[in-house]
């Protein structure tokens, strides 16, 4: 069937599209060869910075899933006066700059803020520790969390909500035997790009752990430092690391997600 000029631009369109995300991304695999990619995987810096950053965003994930989920289910399904505030709330990390958010928390746990004062009593150090590094991924990457699930959650069939409250169940068993299965995928996805969005994050990171090597230094701010260094080969290595971490996980979940069988 002859397509028609409209169908055809935006063929040529999407191409252009397509054409330079694959060229942008492809420039990272020119920047370092395979024989230097395993050397620098080597080095001090690189194999911290990768370690730093999986451990604490996988440790943003959890956080996320327990303090998360009940603000998703309160927002989809309960309804009180200020609930759009509370909703908006939840937008501000998103469209806030990450430096303007790193900002604020440095303010907020630094010795001279009302919660760094609190914690500097009870000798808890956030400011440049991994500590700081994970309270500013999840700040940043938590919304992302809610968000998703709140839609997955709000998209039970109320049929189904209701005839649980009619037969008796407490909200606790229809939450745990109606609303996590039937959210399941909401919630993984929810978490996929939760862990994508922590472990790439730099500038709230950057703003509140620092850049010390083997300490805090993340991938994302290790790229930058070496970057800004000179050392383009170990800044193209930890990105290349980095771009095939986050593709390969978005990727799997898709696939996963594609041949779920329908509830």
């Amino acid at each position: 069937m002859k397509k028609s000029w409209f169908e055809l631009s935006l063929l040529v369109v999407s191409a252009l599209f397509f054409v330079f995300t694959v060229l942008v991304v492809f420039t990272l695999f020119t920047t370092t060869s395979l024989k230097e990619l395993l050397h620098e995987l080597r080095s001090f810096t690189v194999a911290s910075a990768i370690w730093i950053s999986l451990e604490t965003s996988f440790a943003v994930v959890v956080l996320t899933f327990f303090l998360g989920l009940p603000v998703a289910w309160l927002l989809a399904l309960k309804e009180f006066k200020g609930k759009e505030v509370l909703d908006t709330l939840i937008d501000i990390p998103i469209v806030l700059p990450p430096l303007v958010s790193g900002l604020a928390l440095l303010i907020m746990l630094g010795g001279t803020g009302i919660v760094g004062k609190v914690l500097n009593q009870w000798g808890l150090r956030i400011i440049f520790t991994k500590k700081g590094i994970i309270l500013a991924q999840f700040f940043v990457a938590a919304p992302f969390f809610v968000k998703t699930v709140k839609e997955t959650i709000k998209n039970i069939p109320k049929n189904l909500l209701s005839a649980s409250a009619t037969l008796g169940a407490s909200e606790f068993y229809t939450f745990r035997k109606v609303i996590l299965p039937m959210s399941k995928s909401g919630i993984m996805a929810g978490l996929v790009m939760t862990w994508a969005r922590a472990i790439g994050e730099f500038g709230a990171t950057a703003m509140v752990a620092g850049c010390l090597p083997g300490k805090t230094e993340t991938m994302t701010i290790a790229i930058y430092m070496q970057a800004m260094g000179g050392s383009l080969s170990s800044a193209g290595a930890l990105a290349l690391i980095l771009t095939v971490f986050s593709f390969l996980s978005l990727l799997i979940f898709k696939v996963k997600l594609q041949n779920e069988p329908s509830a």
